[in-house]
């Protein structure tokens, strides 16, 4: 994978996309967002699509935007694709890229609950991607993860900190706190105080109580304080 030097603008639009948080209530990214994506990765087209387990499309953010007359959600191709993909060189997304007119394209796709997927697709009508933009692609994978594959959390108190949101979305997927510690570059002990802190703001004492508050759920009866 060859070194990447960004440009201002583009050191700015990476920065914009990291602190890119989840808008409670919108399960699918601002079109901003795919604006800044598009600074760092020139594309034709870029969408986000959810998707049931059969493929169909439930709610669509495009960059151009579409003509939603025009859009059939009905149309269900099989399950999106997960984990990143360069189209051109994946036999069945190739033939896919022909009959649709398109010279290349990159999905990146992750689970979104037990039952949906949501992927993000790049797509170039009369040129190729280069080793420089699938580096890029690769590099802000993990924070399209984060960004793509969190639920919607409008009944989370205001109080709630950034990070303390992050570490319940993933204690939400079922990552434990060692895990989570990795995942944010931070101590476990940490972890366990953003819980500590969380549990208080929501009012639950233990990790199933918190996940069912961040999934937008009623709590249940609080039975021990369970932080690790």
């Amino acid at each position: 994978m060859p070194d990447v030097t960004l440009t201002v603008q583009e050191q700015g639009a990476l920065r914009a996309l990291i602190r890119t948080e989840p808008v409670p209530g919108r399960p699918l990214p601002h079109v901003s967002t795919l604006e800044l994506i598009s600074t760092l990765v020139p594309c034709d087209e870029i969408a986000v699509g959810l998707a049931d387990a059969t493929g169909c499309v439930i709610d669509s953010v495009d960059l151009p935007a579409v003509n939603l007359g025009e859009f059939d959600p009905q149309v269900c191709d099989g399950p999106l694709t997960l984990g990143i993909v360069h189209q051109r060189f994946d036999p069945e997304h190739r033939d896919l890229l022909v009959r649709s007119g398109i010279a290349d394209g990159v999905v990146m796709g992750f689970r979104s609950g037990r039952d949906h997927v949501v992927q993000l697709s790049l797509d170039r009508m009369n040129r190729s991607f280069t080793a420089r933009d699938l580096a890029v692609i690769w590099m802000i994978a993990p924070v399209m993860e984060r960004v793509l594959r969190s639920v919607s959390t409008a009944r989370l108190p205001a109080a709630l900190t950034v990070q303390e949101r992050r570490v319940l979305q993933l204690v939400a997927q079922g990552m434990a706190n060692a895990d989570i510690a990795a995942r944010l570059y931070v101590a476990p002990s940490t972890v366990r105080k953003h819980l500590e802190h969380a549990f208080r703001k929501l009012g639950v004492s233990n990790r199933l109580a918190a996940v069912r508050a961040f999934e937008g759920h009623r709590p249940l009866p609080a039975f021990d304080e369970t932080f690790a």
